[in-house]
């Protein structure tokens, strides 16, 4: 997981670099590829503190931006949307894992009815039966 953070119109410390990395490599469990990069944005606009997450992994890209008076308290309630977004992403993935499987099951059901009906005893039967045939 690759994490950049950008600050706009404000010094990054340490400890908020420290901050960030703790609540974004938690989310590194969602995800088993190593080509995942989540990119930071901080910014003060007047009384407002904003931070931004961007992440994209491949097939995945997520955006949540959240603002309020404090930095640490805006950080925490944009990973919090993040981490909603990640797992009804994740809700939604297992449920359509679900509902394959199930198809799958029910087409090789459906193959084994189709096997019977083609049987040498089944071709026999039907051939004794009259039918009638329809001219136009």
């Amino acid at each position: 997981m690759q994490i950049n953070i950008t600050a706009r119109h404000l010094k990054l410390t340490d400890s908020i670099n420290s901050y960030v990395r703790k609540k974004i490599i938690k989310y590194e469990k969602f995800f088993n590829t190593s080509d995942v990069f989540v990119h930071v944005i901080f910014s003060i606009e007047k009384n407002r503190q904003i931070a931004e997450i961007i992440f994209n992994s491949g097939k995945f890209f997520f955006r949540s931006k959240e603002e309020s008076t404090d930095l640490y308290a805006s950080i925490d309630f944009a990973s919090d949307k993040f981490e909603k977004q990640l797992k009804k992403t994740k809700k939604i993935s297992q449920s359509q894992k679900i509902q394959k499987k199930n198809k799958l099951i029910t087409l090789k059901d459906k193959k084994c009815n189709i096997e019977e009906v083609f049987l040498y005893d089944n071709i026999e039967k039907s051939k004794n039966r009259n039918f009638r045939n329809k001219t136009f």
